[in-house]
């Protein structure tokens, strides 16, 4: 806004300073006309000997009177033109200040635009490991340094998506964990699955609310034996051989 209005001001001085001269240009237009006047004046009573010094005298005085406002307009003209080289100058400097400002401003933005897709290609890589970590894939997206905000949004909806996404992987994981734990007490001859398997054996979330120590002790046996020494791998696998794509 202050840029427009030094703008405004400089044109205005210029349309104004160019007016004058245009003005002075006609006087001095009008004062020439004068002379020649008076030159035709001189010649035409060159034969009057008796009004010579009188027609001598008016020429003089009015060259006088006109080489007088004439010297007058070049001393204005000279002001107002060192004037106007003044402002010019004052002009060029304060636009350069401008572009120079404005081409850092942009270099500013091209720098920031970069991280800023430099970090969403990063975000959109990871959250993908992630998903596939646990058996869960999304849709392909590129981020573009041309719209950023499309990328953001992107990556906001698969973090939100990440509790869907632990959730359903903790549940996978739970079912691996019963089918090894079911597994081990088959290979060491329990009879008592066909008992458990059946439908009317009652299976209730309450049963976790007091283990039994020995229960503790199989469980912590499974996590060394199976699930760290394999079983996490084997059920990531698994996951991942059934990926389908998470909604957003």
């Amino acid at each position: 806004m202050q840029q427009d209005l030094e703008e405004e001001k400089n044109k205005a001085v210029i349309q104004d300073l160019a007016e004058k001269v245009e003005n002075h240009e006609a006087n001095l237009k009008k004062k020439n006309f004068a002379i020649q006047n008076l030159e035709i004046m001189v010649k035409e009573h060159e034969g009057a000997l008796e009004k010579k010094d009188f027609v001598i005298q008016t020429m003089e005085g009015s060259l006088a009177e006109v080489q007088t406002e004439n010297d007058k307009l070049k001393n204005e003209l000279l002001r107002q033109s060192e004037k106007f080289e003044q402002e010019k100058k004052y002009f060029e400097a304060s636009l350069k200040a401008e572009v120079d400002k404005y081409s850092n401003l942009q270099k500013s933005f091209k720098e920031l635009q970069e991280k800023c897709l430099s970090f969403g290609n990063r975000c959109v890589q990871r959250l993908k490991d992630v998903f596939h970590s646990v058996g869960a894939s999304s849709s392909k997206f590129t981020p573009s340094a041309e719209n950023l905000p499309r990328t953001l949004e992107y990556i906001e909806g698969k973090v939100d998506a990440l509790d869907e996404v632990i959730g359903g992987h903790a549940d996978f994981c739970a079912l691996v964990a019963s089918r090894g734990t079911a597994t081990a007490f088959l290979k060491a001859g329990c009879t008592h699955g066909n008992i458990v398997n059946r439908p009317n054996f009652s299976l209730s979330a309450s049963d976790l609310l007091d283990i039994p120590s020995l229960a503790r002790s199989i469980g912590n046996r499974f996590m060394t034996q199976i699930w760290v020494s394999g079983g996490r791998k084997m059920a990531g696998d698994e996951a991942r051989s059934h990926l389908k794509p998470v909604r957003n």
